[in-house]
């Protein structure tokens, strides 16, 4: 029996209501099919009967079906799954340290900047706690404490300052010129940079013996008698970045010298001694208030057990303070194996020379090299994609098919202008629908306004346990028209329309899946604008509402002009029309009579809007012959596609416009330029 006819069937069962109680019977309610003109004339023996008994049961598990099967959910965050569990999965390593010069870490939180705490089961950048020293920040992987002017022994310098924000009130930064070390206490330098920019409101320095006692001791003597403070919210460029003067202070007399600053990001601080008088600093104290102005997280590496087909992908996010102000962004990568890093050996001599050679090793074999055998540490580019953009409640455009997948989330804000996020999760399906289903479209240019006939083309491909597809839903920006000769492997189909609509249409038919199985079809529809794309997505009806995309590719050769290097779901339009906003305008009468007796009483004007991709303002003002504004007959937003308007000759004071001619203008208001149309219309009575 073929498809259309059991979906006729099916549609005249749940007509009759199904079984309206339990002691109906499946026969009882499919027999007033058996007189339904819809259905074609057949003999309603006992094997047709059985057949539509077999749909009855088909269609009750339909309506009361439990949980797709082998529909599996991820979740992640929340309380069930923590963020600080980071999925469960393989630790990330995280590449620090320089392209040559590796540094390896494994971290869901890189710089230490996601606040898992202020919200319970919620993720954001790092929320300072004003009344929290964060100097030792300096310390990690990045960051640094430095005194670039201080030209004796670097090793030592570099201990004295860690011992300045490390909390040690043993050792200090010392600038006590001695006879066998005449150190210079004027004009050094002591940079602190977070790398990541905080909010500074407070700093506070001093030397030992003050805030605490070292019995005997006279440190507290040789405090800072004049300096500056800068600070920098980035790299410091005299051009586009100068550090900005925090205070400048020639005399003072405290040991312990604290400085509030009005709330501000600040990636550098930087104190300039200007006293000639010996001086020492036990520690810098950093004081910092709002959220870090960037954070990431990184997932485990998520092993789903085997290749999978990947829903649609959805997160729970709140916005904290302005919204333009924030930003939240997510991307995701998918991979073939546990390691989306590749680890490069340098290949050394007998001698220990390197001559350029460099091999190919695992991670763990990485880690015992020593440091002259180190090289690149690169992204695996052939088993894993690149990161890929997600968008809240869509589908990947990351390879789908994989069986492993990590997170990245990026926050960016502002001090008290923030994103959280508290959880995200997707569904898969396993075995896959396929392990590709690419698919293109022809012709790939058209001129706009014009109808099209275009040809579609879905080629699935496995190399394993698949599940095939039963359904399409193809992306359009106009309604199609005359969809018609559907083929598998080129032999005609049977299929059914679901649904057409303004956004698209879907497409039912017998299930395909086996590896090469092509299935084409042809449809009609008008192109709007430049880069209209037919992307689309397959589903199988049995497991529920987990679709695959299709991949855009060479799935058919449809030809002369089809190259295979072009093959894509994306349609243009010729040079000539690229950036045309409106397209056609048509006008019903350029004279018109707006007395009231019913014909031809309104200017009716016809406009057709191209290439916009969101609302854009239109308005349509009208004019005397001098010039002088007459009329707004419409100021509103629209989006493509066309539009029908009317002018019932009246002013903007609600009075008939005197006999005579007009300027019409019609203006679309986009983000770079107002493109501009005008014509004459006239008034008689």
């Amino acid at each position: 029996m073929g498809l259309a006819i059991r979906a006729r069937l099916q549609n005249c069962f749940m007509a009759q209501g199904g079984l309206a109680r339990r002691q109906d019977t499946l026969a009882a309610a499919l027999e007033p099919c058996a007189g339904n003109a819809a259905i074609p004339a057949v003999q309603w023996s006992g094997h047709v009967r059985l057949a539509l008994w077999l749909i009855g049961v088909l269609v009750l598990a339909g309506v009361h079906s439990a949980a797709p099967q082998n529909v599996r959910t991820f979740r992640l965050g929340g309380t069930a799954a923590t963020w600080q569990e980071g999925g469960r999965g393989i630790e990330p390593i995280v590449v620090g340290g320089t392209l040559f010069s590796p540094q390896l870490d494994t971290t869901n939180t890189p710089g230490g900047a996601i606040d898992f705490v202020s919200r319970s089961g919620w993720i954001s950048p790092l929320l300072f706690n004003p009344e929290e020293n964060i100097a030792s920040r300096l310390l990690e992987e990045g960051a640094s404490i430095k005194a670039p002017n201080a030209v004796e022994e670097k090793k030592v310098v570099r201990a004295q300052l860690a011992g300045t924000v490390n909390g040690d009130h043993r050792i200090a930064f010392e600038r006590k010129p001695t006879r066998i070390l005449p150190l210079n206490p004027f004009g050094i330098w002591v940079i602190l940079d977070f790398l990541n920019p905080v909010g500074v409101e407070r700093i506070r320095f001093y030397p030992r013996n003050t805030i605490e006692a070292i019995p005997g001791a006279t440190f507290h003597n040789d405090f800072m008698r004049a300096f500056e403070v800068w600070v920098n919210d980035s790299q410091t460029s005299r051009q586009r970045s100068p550090d900005v003067l925090v205070v400048r202070e020639a005399t003072n007399e405290e040991p312990v010298v604290e400085i509030d600053i009005d709330p501000r990001y600040a990636r550098l601080i930087k104190l300039k001694s200007l006293t000639e008088i010996p001086w020492e600093i036990d520690e810098i104290e950093v004081y910092a208030t709002g959220y870090l102005q960037r954070a990431t997280y990184l997932s485990d590496l998520i092993d789903l057990g085997d290749r999978a087909t990947l829903g649609q992908f959805r997160w729970r996010e709140n916005t904290v303070g302005r919204e333009i102000r924030s930003e939240l962004a997510l991307k995701v990568r998918t991979g073939n194996d546990d390691s989306p890093l590749e680890y490069n050996k340098r290949v050394l001599d007998t001698l220990g020379v390197f001559h350029g050679e460099t091999e190919v090793v695992s991670g763990p074999e990485y880690a015992q090299l020593g440091r002259r055998e180190r090289d690149k540490v690169l992204d695996d580019t052939e088993n894993w994609s690149p990161w890929k953009a997600l968008e809240n409640g869509a589908l990947i455009t990351a390879p789908g098919q994989r069986q492993y997948i990590q997170f990245q989330i990026d926050f960016t804000g502002e001090l008290f202008d923030t994103r959280q996020l508290n959880w995200l999760s997707f569904d898969y399906l396993q075995p896959p629908l396929a392990d590709t289903l690419k698919a293109e479209v022809f012709p790939r240019l058209v001129r706009a306004e014009e109808r099209a006939t275009f040809r579609y083309a879905v080629l699935l491909r496995r190399a394993g346990p698949a599940r095939g597809y039963d359904r399409l839903e193809i992306d359009a920006n106009a309604q199609v028209e005359n969809i018609r000769a559907f083929t598998v492997n080129g032999a005609e189909a049977e299929f059914a329309i679901d649904f057409i609509g303004g956004a698209g249409f879907g497409l039912s038919f017998d299930r395909v899946e086996d590896d090469s199985t092509l299935v084409e079809f042809i449809f009609d529809v008008p192109i709007f604008r430049f880069g209209t794309t037919f992307s689309g997505r397959a589903y199988n009806s049995q497991v529920g509402s987990v679709p695959q995309r299709l991949d855009p590719g060479q799935a058919l050769d449809f030809g002369q002009g089809d190259f295979d290097e072009l093959s894509d779901l994306s349609v243009a339009i010729p040079r000539s029309q690229v950036g045309k906003l409106i397209g056609e305008i048509v006008l019903d009468n350029r004279v018109f009579t707006p007395n009231g007796d019913g014909v031809n009483d309104e200017f009716e004007i016809f406009y057709n809007l191209l290439q916009l991709t969101r609302p854009t303002p239109v308005v349509m003002d009208i004019y005397d012959l001098a010039g002088r504004w007459v009329h707004q007959v419409f100021n509103e937003e629209r989006v493509i596609g066309p539009a029908l308007k009317h002018w019932d000759g009246r002013s903007a004071n609600g009075r008939l416009v005197p006999q005579g001619h007009y300027i019409w203008v019609l203006r679309v208001e986009a983000d770079a330029f107002e493109e501009r149309h005008s014509g004459l219309t006239a008034v008689v009575y």
